[in-house]
């Protein structure tokens, strides 16, 4: 598998009103093209503000940060936006879907930045929608969805510009047990049967273990990364890989 993601020394703080707050200290790792990684690390660990400024929405301080070969430090805000909005899918915890409109309308909405027909993005919008088995839902409105199928819905809206990464943040936190289930699944199934890479940020081994990957953080410290066992990765999406 090729580079796709490479950070060296990468570093960040915050500062207000002149007192500085460090968060991420000297992180240095690789992920490749096709990986299926898991960030963990308890509340203030600074888990979801790495995933931030992975998936371009925050600057890093210093260090270095490469996306497929590019220097992403040197970018410009405009290159930045344009690598967020074609490169990059997000899935949140909170869903984020538009209130009152369909399925369709949700999953396509990412498109209406691109240049293609009408046509071409419903067919892909259906595509996507097809792709985490909620066909039968094109039409329904996002507040008649429950919590499951509207995360199915957010992970069609990240999928459907097909993006060289997915970073879900927190992805089954607002879900009950047998939902979350089913979006693990959704997201093993992405990355084992389709080959997409996909960032996974949680507190929960369980969830964590459907990664064949885990970086730890603690402090903002990375503090492991270790390879996931398929022994684990069975036995924590319940026995059902073949």
């Amino acid at each position: 598998m090729s580079e796709l993601i490479k950070v060296v020394n990468l570093q960040k703080q915050y500062e207000n009103e002149g007192v500085v707050t460090p968060v991420l200290h000297d992180l240095s790792f690789v992920i490749k093209k096709g990986e299926f990684l898991s960030i963990m690390g308890p509340s203030g660990s600074g888990k979801s503000t790495l995933m931030h400024i992975l998936g371009f929405l925050d600057h890093l301080t210093s260090g270095e940060y490469y996306f497929e070969g590019k220097n992403v430090v040197s970018l410009s805000d405009d290159d930045l936006a344009l690598m967020r909005s074609r490169q990059v899918g997000f899935i949140f915890q909170q869903f984020n879907l538009l209130p009152k409109t369909t399925v369709l309308q949700n999953v396509i909405l990412p498109l209406l930045y691109v240049e293609m027909t009408e046509a071409e993005r419903l067919k892909k919008a259906k595509a996507a929608v097809a792709a985490v088995g909620l066909e039968h839902r094109f039409d329904y409105l996002s507040n008649q969805l429950s919590g499951g199928e509207k995360q199915r819905v957010a992970i069609a809206r990240a999928l459907v510009n097909d993006p060289s990464v997915i970073f879900a943040d927190e992805p089954t936190g607002n879900l009950d047990s047998k939902s979350g289930a089913q979006i693990m699944k959704i997201l093993y199934d992405l990355n084992t049967k389709e080959g997409h890479t996909i960032i996974l940020v949680t507190h929960e081994t369980y969830t964590a273990e459907h990664a064949r990957r885990i970086i730890r953080l603690k402090d903002g410290h990375l503090v492991a990364d270790e390879e996931v066992s398929e022994a684990r990765r069975q036995a924590a999406i319940g026995g059902e890989l073949k």
